[in-house]
This record gives C-alpha cells, sequence and structure tokens, in this order.
C-alpha cells in the first residue's frame, strides 16, 4: 500500500474527516498545489487507516503517505514528526525500499495472524463448539 497508487472506489474506502486531516493540511498549506489533497482515508476490507495523497484530480486517484494501523489512536507526536518529514524531504531510494519492505512484510504478518485465527475457528467448529 504505502507509495502505491489507489484508485478511489466507495464500497472499498472511506474518507475520514477530524483533526487529523487538518493538521496534515496544515502542513502544506504553504504549497498551492498540495492544499487540499492530504486526507485520511480507511481501507474497508483490510481495516486500516492510511493518511493519503491525491495525484492529480480530487477523488480519481491516491498514493499512500503514511499507515495509521487499525486506529486512529495510533497518530502520536513521533507519527506527526515522520509525517512532516515524508511530507516535507524528499525520500531517498533506501527510505522507500525500507518502506515497502516494512508494509508488505506487515501485511504478510497480518494475514498469518488471520489464517491462525480461521484455523483455531475451524477447529473450535469440528470438536462442535
Amino acid at each position: 500500500m504505502l507509495g502505491m497508487v489507489t484508485y478511489y472506489h466507495i464500497p472499498e474506502h472511506l474518507i475520514i474527516g477530524g483533526e487529523i486531516g487538518d493538521f496534515c493540511s496544515r502542513i502544506v498549506e504553504g504549497d498551492s498545489n498540495r492544499k487540499s489533497k492530504i486526507f485520511v482515508v480507511r481501507y474497508n476490507k483490510l481495516g486500516v487507516f492510511v493518511i493519503a495523497e491525491w495525484i492529480g484530480n480530487v477523488g480519481d486517484a491516491f498514493v499512500d503517505v503514511m499507515n495509521l494501523g487499525k486506529s486512529l489512536a495510533n497518530f502520536d507526536r513521533k507519527k506527526a514528526y515522520e509525517l512532516k518529514y515524508r511530507m516535507l524531504a524528499p525520500s531517498t531510494c533506501k527510505e522507500t525500499e525500507l518502506d515497502m519492505l516494512n508494509a508488505e512484510s506487515n501485511f504478510h504478518h497480518q494475514l498469518q495472524d488471520d489464517n491462525s485465527e480461521e484455523q483455531d475457528r475451524l477447529a473450535r467448529v469440528a470438536m462442535g463448539e
């Protein structure tokens, strides 16, 4: 997800208003090209929140800037500082590679967790619980 282009599709995505989105807009308020293009979106299937930026027309395609996980409460001072760095400082190739590897690793760990939960549930069903 991180750094990947996604096309906005209403059944799959939910745009979240609130303080985090306002904070993100204030970070880039001096940049007329990026103003009102930063927002918070929830991936409905994965259940995760991300800070994203529209690329091109608003409502068309966007790119993920920061994954907040399954709760908006994960956004703290450390994440705010990291977001400012990502938004205002160019990423190096090494940083981008590490971010993508971490995102892929998190995705696969989540799949493993979901798989083990499903196996446990199927075992309980087989025992008649």
